[in-house]
C-alpha cells in the first residue's frame, strides 16, 4: 500500500512551472513512451539533530548523526487539469495560490458514506481554536458533536463506498489516501478524484457543509477580498472613516477593568477613545494607504489610565466587514475571511430581524466600565433592579462559578457588555444560555443565586427540576457607539445568538430579547490626559504591578 497526499491545481495553472514557488528544475518521469509527469525535488543538506546541543557537552557531535529532510512535488496531467503529488515537506514548494480549496473535503464527502466517518476536524465559527474529534468505529457526523449552525467542517476521514477509491480517504484541501497504486496507474486513480470532486452528491448527505466555509488566508479568493476590502476602506479615508458595511471590533474578551481607552499608536499625547471605530483610525492615519501591509503592521492598543499598553492586536484582525461579489456573501472577521451561503445568511438576518426588542430604556451609557454602569442602572432604578454583576454561584461541575446575570429584576435576567466581534459577544450569548440552562434544570441554582439575591427580588421558583420558566426571559444589552438606527451586529454572532435564542427558548422561557444601550457622544471623542499631567515613568508603573 502507498500512501498520497495530492492536491488539484486550479483551472488557470497551465504549466507545472506556473505552481512551483522555487526555482527547481522539474524532472520527467517517464517510461519509454509513456509520460507520468514531471518531479520537482528540493536538495537539501545535511544538519544536525534540534535535539543534539542536549548532548553536545558529553558526547562528540559526530556520534549523534545528522537528519535530511526532503521535498518534492510530481505534476501530473489528468483531462486538461493538473494534480500535485508531494512528498516529504514538498506542499512547501508549491505556490499558496496556486490550488483549489476543498479539494480533498469535497472528494471525501462525494466517496464515502454518511455513516462511515472515522475523524473530523471542526472549527466554531467565533473561535481561533481547533478541535479534532475522532471515534473507535465508523460514525454519522451529528455523533462527532458537530453543530451545524455553528461549526465550520476543516477535514474530514473515513471509508469510501467503493474500493477502487482506496482504502481509506481524508480529505481538506488535500486529499490524503492509501492505496495499492503505484506512479503508472496513478493517473487512473487520479482521474476518478477529480470525478468525486466534480460531483454535487454531497449536497444531499451533507447539506449544511457549504453553509459556511473559511478561505484560505493567501488563497487566491481571499487575495481578491483583501483587495475589495482595500477599496472600501479608501472609501472610508476620503469620508473621515465612514463606509457601508465595514467598522472595527475588539476581537478577543478583555477585562475592562484594566482599560481605560484604546487608540492606534504608542503616542503618548495622541489620547484614547473609549472604543475602536474607523474614524478614530483615520484620525490616527489620515495620509497612510489603508493597504494590506498597512493593516497587518499596525496595531491597536488597550491602555490604562496612563496610557500604558495592556492589550495590543493586529488592526487587520480587528476590522469586520460584510460584503457580496459575484453573487456570494463573504465576512471578513477576526482575521479569516468566511464564504456564506446566501440562504443561509437570509435564515440568519430573518430570524436576526425577528428578535423581540426590550420595551425599556436603559440609561445612556457614560461610565468608566460596564461594572459602573451596571451599579448605576440599578442605584437610579428606584428598586427596580438588583445587582448581580460578579456575584458568582459556585455550581460546581462543568460551569464551576456562573455569574446569574449583570442585573436582575421583575423575572428578567439582564446581561450587559460592550459592542465587539463576534467572539466577544458570543461570550455574551453564551453566558446567559448557561445561566438560563442552570436556572431551568440545576436543582440547586435557585438556593444559590437567592443568596445573592436582593431579599425583594428573591426567586420564587421551587427546588424541583425541571422547572416551569415561561414567566421569565433573559435579555442581552448591548453597548454600541453607533448612532445609527437599531443594533447591527457582526454575522457570526448573529449566528450565535440565533442558536442561543433557540436553546434558551426550547427551555421554556417565555422570551429572549435584545437591548441597545446608547453611549453619550462626549464619551465617544478622543480623551487626552488631564492637562500638566505626564504618564507615569514605566519604573513607576512596574512598581504598582500593572501589566
Amino acid at each position: 500500500m502507498n500512501n498520497y497526499t495530492v492536491y488539484l491545481l486550479r483551472e488557470d495553472i497551465k504549466t507545472d512551472y506556473d505552481a512551483i514557488a522555487v526555482q527547481v528544475a522539474g524532472i520527467p518521469v517517464v517510461d519509454g513512451a509513456s509520460h507520468y509527469g514531471t518531479l520537482f525535488v528540493k536538495p537539501t543538506a545535511p544538519r544536525e539533530p534540534k535535539w543534539s546541543p542536549l548532548f553536545t557537552p558529553f558526547v562528540d557531535k559526530k556520534k549523534l548523526g545528522h537528519v535530511q529532510s526532503s521535498a518534492a512535488v510530481l505534476i501530473v496531467p489528468v483531462d486538461k487539469r493538473l494534480f500535485a503529488v508531494t512528498f516529504g515537506q514538498g506542499r512547501h514548494l508549491l505556490k499558496p495560490e496556486a490550488f483549489e480549496e476543498r479539494f480533498g473535503l469535497l472528494v471525501t464527502l462525494n466517496s464515502v458514506r454518511q455513516d462511515a466517518l472515522r475523524s473530523v476536524d471542526k472549527r466554531a465559527f467565533v473561535d481561533d481554536q481547533n478541535s479534532r474529534v475522532q471515534t473507535s468505529q465508523a460514525s454519522a457526523a451529528l455523533e462527532f458533536g458537530i453543530d451545524i449552525e455553528r461549526d465550520l467542517i476543516r477535514g474530514i476521514v473515513g471509508y469510501p463506498d467503493a474500493p477502487e477509491m482506496g482504502r481509506r480517504l481524508s480529505g481538506s484541501d488535500a486529499l490524503n489516501f492509501t492505496s495499492k497504486a503505484d506512479i503508472p496507474e496513478l493517473r487512473r486513480q487520479l482521474r476518478r478524484y477529480l470525478r468525486a470532486y466534480s460531483s454535487t452528491d454531497y449536497k444531499e448527505k451533507f447539506p449544511w457543509v457549504d453553509q459556511v466555509r473559511q478561505l484560505r488566508p493567501k488563497g487566491q479568493r481571499a487575495v481578491e477580498l483583501d483587495a475589495l476590502l482595500v477599496e472600501k476602506l479608501k472609501i472610508a479615508w476620503q469620508q473621515g472613516g465612514r463606509v457601508e458595511g465595514c467598522w472595527l471590533a475588539i476581537p478577543d474578551v478583555v477585562d475592562w477593568t484594566r482599560i481605560a481607552g484604546l487608540k492606534f499608536t504608542r503616542k503618548k499625547n495622541e489620547g484614547m477613545s473609549s472604543d475602536l471605530h474607523l474614524p478614530g483610525l483615520v484620525q490616527a492615519y489620515p495620509d497612510a494607504e489603508p493597504n494590506i501591509e498597512f493593516l497587518r503592521s499596525r496595531q491597536a492598543f488597550a491602555v490604562d489610565e496612563e496610557q500604558w499598553t495592556v492589550e495590543d492586536w493586529q488592526i487587520y484582525r480587528c476590522i469586520h466587514c460584510e460584503l457580496e461579489d459575484g453573487g456570494k456573501s463573504y465576512v471578513l472577521s477576526a482575521g479569516n475571511w468566511f464564504e456564506v451561503h446566501d440562504d443561509f445568511a437570509a435564515s440568519i438576518q430573518e430570524f436576526y430581524a425577528n428578535i423581540a426588542k426590550f420595551p425599556l430604556e436603559l440609561p445612556i451609557y457614560n461610565h468608566d466600565d460596564e461594572a459602573a454602569y451596571n451599579q448605576a442602572l440599578v442605584d437610579e432604578s428606584n428598586g427596580a433592579w438588583c445587582l448581580m454583576d460578579r456575584k458568582l454561584l459556585n455550581v460546581g461541575g462543568v460551569h464551576d462559578k456562573v455569574e446569574f446575570c449583570d442585573v436582575y429584576g421583575a423575572k428578567t435576567l439582564l446581561h450587559i457588555k460592550h459592542y465587539g466581534s463576534s467572539s466577544v459577544l458570543g461570550h455574551l450569548f453564551n453566558q446567559g444560555l448557561v445561566s438560563a440552562e442552570l436556572l431551568k434544570s440545576d436543582k440547586s441554582f435557585v438556593q444559590l443565586a437567592n443568596e445573592k439575591i436582593d431579599p425583594a427580588h428573591a426567586l420564587d421558583l421551587p427546588v424541583d427540576v425541571p422547572r416551569d420558566v415561561r414567566d421569565y426571559k433573559v435579555v442581552f444589552g448591548v453597548i454600541s457607539q453607533s448612532e445609527a438606527p437599531g443594533l447591527h451586529l457582526p454575522f457570526f454572532a448573529k449566528v450565535v445568538l440565533k442558536s442561543v435564542c433557540t436553546r434558551i427558548l426550547e427551555r421554556g422561557f417565555g422570551e429572549v430579547m435584545l437591548a441597545k444601550i446608547s453611549v453619550d457622544q462626549d464619551k465617544v471623542k478622543v480623551k487626552k490626559l488631564p492637562p500638566g499631567k505626564k504618564p507615569a515613568k514605566r519604573g513607576q508603573r512596574m512598581a504598582r504591578g500593572s501589566h
